[in-house]
């Protein structure tokens, strides 16, 4: 099989195309994409259905870049990818899930693992104990042998140097930051009435979201607070409300990126209800920085939230939330100014990190 002509570097990953990247980790794929923008990527989608033959044509993407798919458990394939390491300059895997393909070439000197989250504890929360040792050997590997290892947060590069003590990774930080396009003379906020609030969650449906307290905090204040829910899973999170009895006024709906920002200026609170766990306290969510940007206040379950509190951020708690005791207009507009503060700070680490991925080329 013929390579695509002088690639420079192979991404572990499917390609970002517009259809895919809808949230969660394809975002962090699309936005590493943007940083390597001029270059010739090569997108290697690993998957066991994929079939020798028949899905392992190499297919041009937009603005110089490829993907081939890929099994894993395919010689022929694993083959293929031994060749296209030896050929590119740069290896970017991203997640711990995708780096177990990689393992063989961990030592060539050429491998970024990317670490989106930390992979055994949330296995852990999600039920899967079993596989949480699995992953904690592969990350173990990624953190000694790799070239580099890119961190959303400086707590989760804090979180590793205190897991494994005796192992001092190279490291770059690169937080979760959204492009969102903004209207002209935005300031954070416009003017809205005292009360009713409305508050809105923008995302999935994983179990660390909470959506159950989420629509159970909906009932309790629904004299003071509409709610609104946009997911691709709204459907789902829909069925769960009714049967909770969450207002009929309660919104359930889908938003497409592109009308995120429009949807976003409705709200006045965003909903952030993340336990105090390990997998949160490193955690870069998107939703959060998408919340800061437009103006939005964080309704916050747990405050520690990656790098958010060393960047002080203002929220309001769950609890506080839920007792009726939140900031009025006027308090409302000056911590959406002091977070617009945060949202430049992390841009800044973003810039920075990516110039240092741009330098190992």
């Amino acid at each position: 099989m013929i390579l695509p002509p002088e690639a420079d570097i192979a991404i572990i990953a499917p390609f970002p195309t517009k259809e895919r990247v809808k949230e969660g980790w394809m975002s962090r794929i699309n936005a590493v994409d943007g940083i390597l923008a001029g270059k010739r990527r090569l997108y290697i989608n690993f998957a066991e259905h994929h079939v020798r033959g028949r899905d392992d044509r190499f297919m041009e993407m937009p603005d110089g870049g490829w993907e081939v798919c890929l099994s894993p458990s395919d010689i022929e394939h694993r083959h293929l990818v031994d060749e296209i390491v030896q050929a590119v300059r740069l290896v970017y895997v991203h997640t711990i899930h995708l780096a177990e393909f990689i393992q063989p070439w961990f030592g060539s000197g050429k491998i970024v693992v990317d670490f989106h989250g930390i992979v055994p504890e949330e296995e852990t929360m999600l039920g899967r104990p079993e596989l949480s040792a699995k992953y904690e050997k592969i990350e173990k590997e990624a953190l000694r042998k790799a070239r580099v290892c890119v961190m959303v947060t400086g707590s989760m590069e804090r979180h590793y140097r205190d897991k494994y003590p005796e192992i001092r990774p190279r490291t770059i930080i690169l937080p979760i930051v959204e492009s969102l396009t903004l209207p002209e003379r935005h300031v954070g906020m416009r003017d809205r009435p005292e009360v009713p609030v409305s508050v809105v969650y923008a995302g999935g449906t994983q179990a660390w979201q909470n959506i159950n307290g989420m629509l159970d905090l909906a009932c309790v204040v629904k004299d003071i607070a509409t709610f609104t829910f946009l997911s691709h899973d709204w459907k789902l999170i829909a069925d769960t409300g009714r049967k909770r009895n969450v207002p009929q006024k309660t919104d359930f709906k889908f938003c497409a990126k592109s009308d995120l920002v429009k949807e976003y200026q409705k709200h006045d609170f965003g909903l952030v209800l993340r336990d105090d766990t390990p997998v949160n306290r490193v955690a870069c969510p998107t939703k959060l920085y998408e919340y800061l940007t437009i103006g939005i206040i964080p309704i916050v379950r747990s405050p520690a939230l990656g790098d958010f509190p060393d960047l002080n951020y203002s929220y309001v708690t769950e609890d506080e939330f839920r007792e009726g005791f939140f900031p009025d207009l006027l308090s409302r507009k000056m911590m959406a100014r002091k977070n617009l503060e945060t949202v430049s700070s992390m841009r800044e680490m973003f810039a920075n990190g990516a110039e240092k991925i741009r330098q190992l080329i």
